[in-house]
């Protein structure tokens, strides 16, 4: 065994990789061979022992050592094993170690940085290596050199906004997909993400287009229903409503199937309710909502939210109400946000019913629900925050504020109420 990077697994693994006799005359090559055809084939366990194998021969390759540090992130990710975590991290240091300017070893060394320890700043220098090093990456498993350039940079824009270095991170996704305009689906996305979450609206809504135009989601519909489902939040938070539709019936015309087919187009249909709903179409937004309640259990809750505003707009409150609560016997505890647009929508229709005493009830059940969702969202990543403005299906936006603020005003708490509205007005007004 050398420098102590070697796992050793079951006889049943030795058989299954036919360890014997003639399997000693392999060489190091022919074991990274092995262990690269094992990886894609998503048998890391038996990669690992085969990278391992070639290690053992040839102990001063960094090549070797970069090969073994995907399979093992994944044993590590789908057995919560940190054993297999830190002898990753040994792999990195002895490819670099044996090789100081390998921008593979530097690229992983940062996303480990990143994603096990939360140390951004010697992320960025672990990336700014992997760049400063790139002419002499080579390709082998990994994409070819422009594909990984492009990869690091978007890299590096997360770490640099989670350090909430906004202009630096949009500077380095701009790069991103300066270098890789048709393969970086993921730039487009985050640098869409991230805009929407400045309230640059049309500059997002520009680089979700971008995203829907790459590769990857010219090729596969699924991929291409989520940078749609961007754009149509941000086409509703700019009040472009029959756009918004037209967005949403896209996703649906796509036929998409496999796992996870009806959530999406569950999304896209409570898209359309909510669209035709401020369109004061409520009839076809109604069936948009029971389209999706009836695609997916999964997110049904959210689907009775906005049937039950649309309910309530359109006068039918003890219809609402009914839809309300539907959704609150089906959300999870978590939903803290929809939970409170629920409650308020709730204290609406009650109002209007004339059951006060029940109405200011709901009221303060949707402000005690917000104060948990602003709780939680000011103690999120400044990256979560941004993701959820574009995925969240009901973000803390102006909306969220503009739903709080009349329920405080009932509960008769007038300067916290003044404080959300002008929060909601500061919010909507902060498209650049």
């Amino acid at each position: 065994m050398k420098q102590g990077y070697l796992i050793l697994f079951s006889i049943g693994l030795l058989a299954a990789l036919c360890i014997c006799a003639a399997a000693q005359n392999e060489t190091a090559e022919d074991w990274y061979k092995k262990g690269r055809d094992l990886g894609r084939n998503g048998s890391y366990e038996e990669a690992v022992f085969a990278y391992n194998r070639a290690i053992e021969l040839e102990p001063n390759n960094a090549t070797f050592y970069t090969a073994i540090v995907p399979n093992l992130n994944m044993l590590a990710f789908t057995t919560n094993n940190q054993s297999m975590r830190n002898e990753s991290l040994k792999a990195i240091d002895k490819a670099l170690e044996i090789d100081p300017k390998n921008p593979i070893a530097w690229e992983q060394k940062g996303s480990m940085l990143y994603y096990q320890t939360k140390r951004y700043n010697e992320s960025l220098e672990a990336y700014d290596k992997a760049i400063e090093n790139i002419s002499s990456y080579r390709q082998d498993i990994h994409a070819n050199q422009t594909e990984f350039l492009s990869f690091i940079w978007t890299s590096k824009s997360i770490s640099l906004w989670q350090l909430m270095r906004y202009n630096e991170s949009l500077e380095a996704v701009d790069k991103a997909v300066q270098i890789d305009p048709a393969g970086n689906y993921d730039a487009w996305a985050f640098k869409g993400e991230l805009l929407a979450y400045l309230g640059r609206y049309n500059e997002s809504l520009q680089a979700f287009e971008g995203a829907a135009a790459t590769e990857a989601a010219s090729s596969q519909p699924e991929i291409k229903s989520l940078p749609w489902a961007a754009e149509g939040y941000v086409l509703m938070q700019l009040g472009r409503y029959e756009e918004a539709d037209l967005t949403y019936q896209k996703i649906i015309g796509l036929n998409l199937t496999g796992e996870g087919a009806n959530r999406r187009l569950a999304n896209a249909w409570r898209g359309r309710g909510n669209a035709l709903a401020k369109l004061r179409d409520y009839n076809e937004s109604l069936q948009a909502f029971d389209k999706a309640i009836e695609l997916t259990a999964e997110n049904a809750a959210y689907a009775w939210t906005g049937k039950g505003d649309a309910l309530r707009d359109a006068g039918r409150y003890d219809e609402s109400v009914k839809a309300y609560d539907k959704a609150l016997e089906l959300f999870p505890e978590h939903a803290d946000a929809v939970i409170a647009r629920a409650q308020k929508g709730r204290g609406d229709s009650l109002t209007k019913l004339g059951k006060r005493d029940e109405a200011l009830a709901a009221y303060s059940a949707a402000v005690e629900a917000s104060n948990r969702a602003i709780s939680a969202f000011n103690n999120a990543t400044p990256l979560d925050r941004a993701v959820s403005f574009t995925f969240d299906p009901y973000p803390l936006d102006g909306e969220f504020w503009h739903n709080r603020a009349p329920a405080l005003h009932a509960l008769g708490r007038e300067s916290e109420a003044d404080a959300a509205y002008a929060e909601a007005n500061g919010l909507r007004k902060s498209e650049i």
